[in-house]
């Protein structure tokens, strides 16, 4: 095996068990009879989409919105270039917030649910389809936790809120794993000020793993915003 099948990185030792850039399981990969044409395949098929917003090899992202309660602005990569746009629907009563290549293509929007108990987003692909429905639970005032759903109702994954909901841990349910970590930047200040002069909001993603979808975790994100620091 010369490709890792999960990141499509070049492999160093065809013979090692594990991948050294996303920790991937080699052996799963073996045991399942992948051929290296196969393996390949999988590995071209990433890079030609390393350039695009939602790319599994994309580890870490930077929110910031330029507008006060607004939902607009720009995403960067660690090194802050410019990988993304962020455009909100002003006239939109369900806070529609659309997630933008560099092209301005929209690749994904996420918006409020209008009659919801539970604060309900839906998170959809750039053809519209429900891709997960994000809902926030009630009764949790100190550390909210956020829910997303699969468009049959299945809980796939949590959001839990520290203290007043300025950083959370993003957990896969299905392997009760932590997936992805989210920071609110100048925390202080929103307490403190209570948003007054809040003209640039700014949200840190970091993300653990090499195979969950982006747009999912990127969801999270603005569900927490629309929730919890728009208001």
């Amino acid at each position: 095996m010369k490709y890792c099948p999960s990141c499509g990185v070049e492999l160093e030792d065809k013979e090692q068990n594990f991948c050294e850039k996303c920790g991937a399981n080699l052996d799963d990969y073996k045991k399942e009879g992948k051929t290296e044409s196969q393996v390949v395949s999988q590995s071209s098929k990433i890079t030609q989409v390393s350039s695009k917003l939602f790319d599994l090899n994309r580890n870490y992202y930077i929110l910031k919105e330029k507008y006060w309660d607004w939902g607009s602005g720009e995403i960067l990569d660690n090194q802050g270039q410019v990988i993304g746009k962020m455009h909100r629907k002003i006239l939109s009563i369900r806070k529609k917030v659309e997630l933008m290549e560099l092209d301005g293509t929209v690749s994904a929007s996420i918006n409020a649910k209008l009659i919801s108990a539970r604060a309900a987003q839906d998170l959809k692909d750039a053809q519209g389809n429900l891709i997960a429905r994000i809902k926030k639970k009630i009764m949790t005032l100190l550390k909210p936790k956020f829910f997303l759903e699969d468009p049959e109702g299945t809980r796939l994954y949590e959001a839990q809120g520290n203290f007043m909901g300025f950083s959370f841990k993003v957990k896969d349910l299905t392997s009760n794993k932590i997936i992805a970590e989210i920071e609110k930047a100048q925390k202080w200040r929103d307490v403190f000020l209570g948003g007054v002069f809040d003209f640039k909001d700014t949200y840190a993603l970091k993300i653990l793993d090499n195979k969950t979808d982006r747009r999912i975790l990127l969801g999270f994100v603005l569900s927490i915003d629309n929730v919890l620091h728009d208001q």
